[in-house]
């Protein structure tokens, strides 16, 4: 490995490693030893005395398990072109992935199933899915579920359980800004699900007492009992489509059952 003296001034990368190895909780010393590098060249790189090559970048973004979004960040501050693709939907390349999708959505029911992205952006969703909740379909650009399930209205009134599935949530979206600090879209979403959250009530339930927080879903003079589950393709590396997420929603008892293949039955 060849090292490049540069200058004595921290450079991008530089300080961005610092940062990324400090959000990881990793001392130079864990971070070489789980990336195969010396604690000193670590050292020179964030110091500025040193610059890192390609494969020195891969080693280090690998071992703190940075989010490909951010690696190509990375790569882009080493002076590297990004290494990860962004491949929209609607790109050739991506057909089979978007027919997996469809697949996926289609035999999901009569169960509703959405697909969100990173930022919790619904941008599909099976008949059932907008049936359930009519207010994701028909906008020009795809509903936030921060907005659609948890800003004051018929969404949120149809959360029997609101105050533990928002407690969940807030934790779940704290930890995603925590896993990618630098986003600021997610730290906006994180303070726009947070202005709401300050008005809805704490859990009333003691921790541990469900095996799963899951949505209890209020309609009419019913309660539909449910259990979610998340899909995501594997071992991408295109970054929208490593970001992509399906939640797949259940019946958690027979009168959820009865109630999904009814309104199945109405489509």
């Amino acid at each position: 490995m060849q090292t490049i003296n540069i200058t004595n001034t921290p450079t991008t990368f530089g300080h961005m490693l610092k940062q990324w190895r400090h959000t990881r909780g990793q001392s130079q010393m864990d971070l070489g030893l789980n990336a195969d590098v010396s604690q000193r060249h670590i050292s020179f790189i964030e110091t500025g005395r040193s610059r890192p090559g390609e494969d020195i970048v891969h080693k280090l973004t690998e071992a703190l398990d940075v989010p490909l979004r951010e690696r190509n960040s990375l790569y882009i501050a080493a002076g590297f072109p990004p290494l990860y693709p962004d491949i929209p939907l609607d790109d050739p390349f991506a057909a089979p992935f978007r027919t997996a999708l469809t697949k996926m959505l289609e035999t999901h029911e009569p169960y509703p199933a959405y697909v969100v992205d990173r930022w919790w952006n619904i941008i599909d969703a099976n008949k059932v899915g907008h049936i359930l909740f009519p207010n994701l379909t028909g906008q020009k650009t795809p509903p936030n579920a921060v907005d659609a399930f948890f800003s004051p209205g018929p969404m949120q009134d149809m959360l029997d359980n609101l105050p533990e599935v928002a407690a969940q949530f807030h934790t779940r979206l704290k930890n995603e800004v925590l896993a990618a600090p630098n986003d600021i879209k997610m730290q906006n979403l994180l303070k726009r699900f947070e202005d709401f959250y300050k008005d809805i009530p704490p859990p009333a339930e003691k921790a541990g007492s469900e095996l799963i927080i899951c949505p209890r879903l209020r309609v009419g003079d019913m309660i539909i009992n449910t259990v979610t589950m998340i899909a995501q393709f594997s071992h991408t590396r295109a970054v929208n489509l490593h970001e992509l997420r399906v939640e797949l929603v259940y019946p958690a008892d027979e009168e959820a059952e009865q109630f999904f293949r009814m309104m199945s039955a109405g489509l």
